[in-house]
């Protein structure tokens, strides 16, 4: 027993030594699963922290396109209350071109930023995040975010909706490749922003494998927080949060539908090429009220530097190597420009009528407002639509100190929710009601108990 132990710490220390242990090289796994080494690629993966702040969990790179040479990093915590049955979530950031740890450090992660002595940016446990409960899994995607990367820098990013699905279709199969017992476990993908383009896409490419018995994922459910699904329908209407707050007058809402109508059939009709930095103006309403877009009752902004700052300070403990770290890539904007009129309602509406989904959106959102995601939902075409329509908002309160927290509406597997008070990033600005609201999501599909 003992010559066995010294033998497998021999060949360990040489795998170390001959290909893993440069801290100047991210850390591939995907070499280890194709020889079906799980066990190296585990024990290569984990983190380890000696000050005790983070929690078990794993992070590398999984390479998705071998012949470009795509690499998508991951970090994945396992449920710290160690629940044998639960579920894995998924969370993907939108941008596009904002990486998943945003999402970690800021909205449901189990950290926090803190300043440290010497006035950097640092970062603490989090109680009641959503990785105590459930197991969560942070993509960076699609390509040239976070630290995912190509051998071939930007020729490697994704230009569209099929290329980042089949990416992250090939990533899951990978995942479940080193950790086969997820496959045992409810699946959720989910995310907010434009990830309502991401989630549909990738969950909709994994109903159709599992509609032909291609794959034995075992995929549960979508959700999805502020989502630009559709941006014909939700764009023109974006201004009607604006304009019921008092932000804007009447003809200022009205002249905002008509010029983003006749903006947003250019860029469908190809009679205009998108271009980010010059066009987004024309279709969102982020100048109205410039610094409190994001939350239109504060000014806080979003940190995305702090995410940067943090992360290359942990590339190490991560095995990210020298990749650098993009917390907000550009580049990666540009690429997706035609992206933003593909939408994902068709995908969206089949995925309605097989699996649990739950839409969210901040009362205070005005980067996808809670009127342009209604207006979507109640003119997409699925088999509970008139039901949808006909249904009424209920008061979503807690019982205890009678505060309001939001309103829902639950209609068969579909449970949409308006969170009170908060804005974009609905988990940072609301933990308590978010973290309440995946638990009754995933337990009874909906708001329950009111």
């Amino acid at each position: 027993m003992m010559m066995l132990s010294i033998s497998k710490l021999i060949v360990s220390m040489f795998v170390c030594n001959t290909v893993l242990c440069d801290s100047s090289k991210p850390l591939l796994l995907t070499p280890m699963l194709c020889r079906g080494d799980i066990s190296t690629a585990r024990d290569y993966s984990r983190v380890q922290d000696q000050d005790g702040v983070i929690p078990t969990s794993y992070s590398g790179f999984i390479t998705v396109d071998k012949l470009i040479g795509n690499h998508l990093f991951f970090w994945f915590f396992p449920a710290m209350n160690s629940d044998p049955k639960a579920p894995l979530i998924i969370w993907l950031n939108g941008g596009p071109g904002v990486p998943s740890e945003l999402g970690l450090f800021y909205e449901n992660g189990p950290f926090k930023f803190r300043e440290t002595e010497n006035g950097e940016v640092g970062y603490e446990r989090k109680n009641n995040s959503w990785a105590e409960t459930f197991s969560m899994l942070y993509i960076d995607n699609p390509i040239g975010v976070g630290f995912s990367y190509s051998d071939n820098g930007e020729e490697g990013y994704r230009t569209t909706q099929e290329e980042y699905t089949r990416d992250l279709y090939e990533f899951i199969q990978q995942f479940y490749v080193m950790f086969p017992e997820y496959l045992q476990r409810e699946l959720y993908i989910g995310g907010q922003s434009y990830a309502g383009k991401y989630v549909p896409a990738f969950a909709y490419r994994i109903h159709e494998e599992i509609q032909v018995n291609r794959t034995k994922i075992p995929l549960t459910g979508i959700y999805l927080g502020g989502p630009l699904i559709d941006l014909e329908v939700q764009g023109p209407m974006q201004a009607d949060l604006f304009y019921s707050l008092g932000f804007i007058s009447a003809k200022q809402r009205q002249d905002y539908e008509i010029s983003s109508k006749r903006a947003i059939l250019e860029f469908v009709s190809g009679q205009k090429k998108f271009v980010p930095d010059k066009d987004f103006e024309k279709v969102s309403m982020n100048m109205v009220c410039n610094g409190c877009w994001d939350n239109l009752h504060n000014l806080e902004n979003v940190p995305y530097q702090s995410v940067g700052n943090v992360m290359r300070s942990l590339r190490l403990k991560v095995h990210a190597g020298s990749v650098p770290f993009e917390e907000t890539n550009y580049s990666v904007h540009v690429k997706l420009g035609s992206d933003y009129f593909v939408s994902t309602t068709a995908k969206f509406t089949k995925l309605m009528d097989s699996y649990k989904v739950l839409v969210f959106v901040g009362s205070d959102d005005g980067v996808i407002s809670s009127p342009s995601v209604e207006a979507l939902l109640t003119s997409i075409p699925w088999s509970l639509q008139s039901e949808y329509n006909d249904a009424k908002k209920l008061v979503w309160f807690d019982q205890d100190t009678y505060k309001v927290k939001g309103f829902y509406t639950h209609v068969g597997q579909f449970c949409r929710v308006t969170v009170l008070g908060a804005g974009h990033q609905v988990p940072h600005d609301q933990p308590e009601s978010t973290l309440l609201m995946m638990t009754e999501f995933i337990k009874n599909g909906c708001i329950s108990g009111n």
